[in-house]
C-alpha cells in the first residue's frame, strides 16, 4: 500500500514536471515562430523570452541606442516586455509624427502593455493615456491651465522668489565651499513645480542646506520632512517608470530581490497618490468657502478644479459636450500627477549639463557672458522680466545644443491607431515606434559636425533642417505642454546664476556622472559656485 501511493505520488510529480517542461517547450516554439515570422523583419539583436533584449543592454541606454544605430542602421528593431519596438534613427523617418495634425496616426505613447498596469498610470493624464479621448480633454485643459498669461506672471515671480532663497543659501554654506549643483537644481525645479501646481509651498531647498550648514533654516522641521518625504515619492515614481519598463512581471512578481523593490515602489507610489488625493480635497474645500466676487490665485490646481464651472473665467469655445463637463477628482490627480513627473528632472538635468558643457567650452561660456551684459549692463541685481528672456537668444541656442548633445529624454513612444509608410516599409495599425532622439541628434545626415559642440548651428537662419531633427519638446500633438514654463525656468536660471556667479567644476577632469534610462539624469555634479563681483559675498 506505501509502495504504492509513493508511486502514484511519484507519477503525480513526474507529470507536473513534464507538463512544465511541454509547456516552456511550446511557449519558447511560439515565440520564435512569431518572430521568424514577423511582418517586416529589420535588423536588430535576437531577442529572449520573457526578457526580449533587455539582456543585450550594455552600458547606459544613450549609449545602447548609439552601439545599435552604429551597427544596425537608421531602422531596426528590439523587442522590451514582449512587445516588437522599431527604432526610427533618422529625421526623415519620423517627420509625419511631428506633425501637428489632428488626422495623425500618432497620438498615442504607448498600447496597453499589461506589465505596465499595476503603475496605475494608463488611461489617466496625459503623458501615457492611451485612451484617445480621454487624453484628448485632458490635454484641453492641461495646456490651457498652463499656457495662460497668468501663469507665466507666476512662474516668473515665484523664479525670482526662489532664487533669492536659494541664493541665501548658498551665502550660508560660503562661497567656494564644494556642493552638488544637480541637488541644488533638482531642489530648485521640485519647490517651482509644486507651488505652481498646487499653490503651495514645500521646503526641499532648505532640507538640503540643513544637510550641508551647521546653522539651519528658520522652516519648521515638521514642515521640511514632510515636503522631503513628498518629494522622495516623485522621485521613485518617475524612477519606479524604468523600473518596470526594463523588468519584466514575471521577474519582478516572483523574485525575491526584484519583489521587495517592486513592493518599495508601490509603497512610495501609494503614498504619492494618495498625498495629491488629500491637497486636491484641501483646494476644493478652500474654493468652495471662497465669494463668488473674491478672485482665486493662478495655480494649476484652482484651474483644473474651477474649469467648466460658474467660476471658470477661461470657459472652453468648444463644443462638443465632452469638453464642456467638469474635471473629476480622478482627472485633476491624474494631471497633477504627470505635472509633478514631467515638470522637475527634465528642467533640472538640463541645467546640469549646460553647466557642464559651459565649463567645457570657455569660448561658449564667454559668448555667453557677452549676451548677459549686453541685456543686462553691470546691474545684478535688476528683476528679470519676460522681454529678457525673449532677447536672450545665444542662451536659448546653448539650451537647444546641449539637449541635443545630451537629450534628456533620449527615446521618444508613438503607437500607431492606422496604416502608414515609413523608411519604405508599410506597416500596419498598432505598431509601436521608438524614434532615438541621440541617434538621430548625432546623424551626419543631419548635421555638420555633429560631435562638435557648436550652439551657433542654432542661430544661423539661413540654415535648412527638417525640423524632425531636432525635437528637444517632442513633436505633433503630443508635443510637451510644459515647454514655455521649462523655457521660463532655463533661461531665467542660466541669467539669474551666471550673472552673479561663477559656476566652476571641481574636477574638470572628471567626466559628466550620469545614468540613462528612458530618461538621462545628472547623478552628482561637484562645484564651487563663486560670485564673479566680490560685492556678492
Amino acid at each position: 500500500m506505501f509502495c504504492s501511493q509513493s508511486s502514484f505520488e511519484l507519477f503525480k510529480i513526474s507529470d507536473i514536471v513534464y507538463i512544465l517542461f511541454l509547456t516552456i517547450i511550446l511557449y519558447v516554439a511560439k515565440f520564435y515562430y512569431k518572430y521568424f515570422t514577423r511582418l517586416n523583419p529589420l535588423p536588430g539583436p535576437i531577442p529572449l523570452p520573457i526578457f526580449g533584449n533587455v539582456l543585450n543592454k550594455s552600458g547606459e541606454f544613450d549609449e545602447w541606442m548609439l552601439k545599435l544605430h552604429e551597427k544596425y542602421g537608421d531602422i531596426f528593431e528590439i523587442t522590451m516586455l514582449g512587445q516588437r519596438r522599431v527604432v526610427l534613427c533618422r529625421g526623415e523617418y519620423v517627420e509625419n509624427m511631428m506633425k501637428s495634425s489632428t488626422k495623425s496616426v500618432y497620438l498615442q505613447r504607448f498600447p496597453l502593455i499589461k506589465d505596465l498596469e499595476d503603475l496605475n498610470i494608463f488611461g489617466t493624464g496625459v503623458i501615457n493615456n492611451h485612451k484617445i479621448n480621454s487624453w484628448k480633454y485632458n490635454r484641453k485643459f492641461f495646456t490651457q491651465a498652463i499656457l495662460s498669461p497668468s501663469f507665466a506672471d507666476e512662474a516668473l515671480d515665484w523664479s525670482h522668489k526662489l532664487f533669492y532663497e536659494m541664493e541665501d543659501y548658498w551665502k550660508g554654506i560660503g562661497f567656494d565651499t564644494p556642493t552638488d549643483y544637480s541637488a541644488w537644481m533638482h531642489r530648485f525645479t521640485n519647490d517651482m513645480i509644486v507651488v505652481l501646481i498646487t499653490g503651495k509651498r514645500i521646503y526641499s531647498l532648505p532640507y538640503y542646506y540643513n544637510t550641508l550648514s551647521e546653522k539651519k533654516s528658520d522652516i519648521p522641521i515638521t514642515l521640511i520632512e514632510d515636503s522631503e518625504k513628498f518629494i522622495e515619492s516623485i522621485q521613485m515614481f518617475t524612477i519606479g517608470f524604468a523600473f518596470f519598463i526594463f523588468t519584466p512581471a514575471m521577474v519582478r512578481r516572483y523574485l525575491p530581490y526584484f519583489k521587495q523593490r517592486q513592493n518599495q515602489l508601490f509603497k512610495k507610489r501609494d503614498y504619492f497618490l494618495n498625498k495629491i488625493d488629500k491637497i486636491i480635497k484641501k483646494r476644493r474645500e478652500e474654493i468652495e468657502k471662497t465669494p463668488l466676487e473674491k478672485p482665486l490665485r493662478h495655480d494649476m490646481l484652482t484651474s483644473f478644479i474651477i474649469a467648466n464651472t460658474p467660476r471658470d473665467i477661461n470657459k472652453t469655445k468648444i463644443a462638443e459636450e465632452e469638453f464642456l463637463r467638469p474635471m473629476s477628482d480622478e482627472e485633476i490627480g491624474a494631471n497633477i500627477r504627470d505635472a509633478f513627473i514631467g515638470g522637475t528632472d527634465t528642467t533640472a538635468n538640463s541645467l546640469c549639463f549646460i553647466a557642464y558643457y559651459l565649463e567645457n567650452y570657455p569660448e561658449v561660456k564667454e559668448n555667453f557672458h557677452q549676451e548677459l551684459c549686453r541685456v543686462f549692463g553691470n546691474d545684478t541685481t535688476r528683476r528679470v522680466t519676460h522681454e529678457d528672456l525673449d532677447k536672450l537668444e545665444y542662451t536659448e541656442a546653448v539650451i537647444y545644443e546641449v539637449s541635443r548633445l545630451k537629450p534628456v529624454i533620449n527615446m521618444l513612444s508613438r503607437y500607431s491607431n492606422g496604416p502608414d509608410e515609413i523608411a519604405g516599409y508599410k506597416w500596419p495599425k498598432n505598431t509601436l515606434f521608438n524614434v532615438s532622439f541621440t541617434a538621430i541628434n548625432n546623424h551626419k545626415a543631419h548635421w555638420k559636425d555633429p560631435e562638435k559642440f557648436d550652439p551657433e548651428r542654432f542661430l544661423k537662419k539661413d540654415e535648412k533642417r527638417l525640423k524632425a531633427t531636432f525635437n528637444i519638446w517632442g513633436g505633433g500633438l503630443r508635443i510637451c505642454p510644459g515647454r514655455k514654463l521649462a523655457m521660463i525656468e532655463l533661461k531665467f536660471l542660466l541669467a539669474s546664476i551666471y550673472r552673479k556667479y561663477d559656476v566652476e567644476l571641481v574636477n574638470k577632469n572628471e567626466p559628466l556622472k550620469s545614468k540613462s534610462t528612458s530618461l538621462t539624469v545628472c547623478q552628482e555634479l561637484m562645484v564651487r559656485i563663486k560670485p564673479r563681483y566680490r560685492n556678492h559675498e
